[in-house]
């Protein structure tokens, strides 16, 4: 694995632990359009769900809220219990450490043209086969099912 900062991956140190963050799975709240969205993330251009850290005094689901809105242009309310939980490594060279990331579902109430991150990331609306193809962690692509399976 080639990372930014450093041609060789024997380089990197693993960090003890795991830290926390929330996601969120933001769906189309029309019952009859079965998309979602997904965003690349800014370092490696791998698709993903919005994810990001509680700041103190947010509630998750709050949290959750705000990613989607800031990462992918999405208003809407994040609320009710987690989809579940997924781990993903986080590379910063020369570190590399665990991140726990509980998703939370939110339907979408507005979509922006423009938002904050929007030259940072790519936002793609896509069905449950779609994302199967383009998730790149299989324990994302099972919470989605599982969140679609529910629905």
């Amino acid at each position: 694995m080639k990372t930014e900062g450093s041609d060789d991956p024997s380089l990197l140190r693993y960090v003890a632990g795991i830290d926390q963050q929330v996601g969120v799975l933001a769906y189309m709240s029309d019952p009859k359009d079965r998309r979602m969205v997904i965003i690349t993330s800014r370092r490696t251009g791998r698709w993903v769900f919005p994810k990001g850290s509680v700041d103190p005094g947010m509630s998750p689901q709050e949290a959750a809220t705000l990613e989607a809105f800031e990462e992918a242009g999405l208003i809407g309310q994040a609320s009710g219990a987690s989809i579940g939980s997924y781990l993903t490594p986080k590379i910063r060279p020369p570190l590399i450490w665990t991140v726990a990331v509980t998703l939370y579902p939110m339907p979408i109430d507005v979509i922006l043209d423009d938002w904050q991150e929007i030259h940072q990331r790519e936002r793609k609306f896509v069905t449950l086969d779609e994302a199967r193809d383009l998730l790149s962690q299989p324990d994302m692509i099972s919470l989605a099912e599982r969140f679609w399976q529910a629905r």
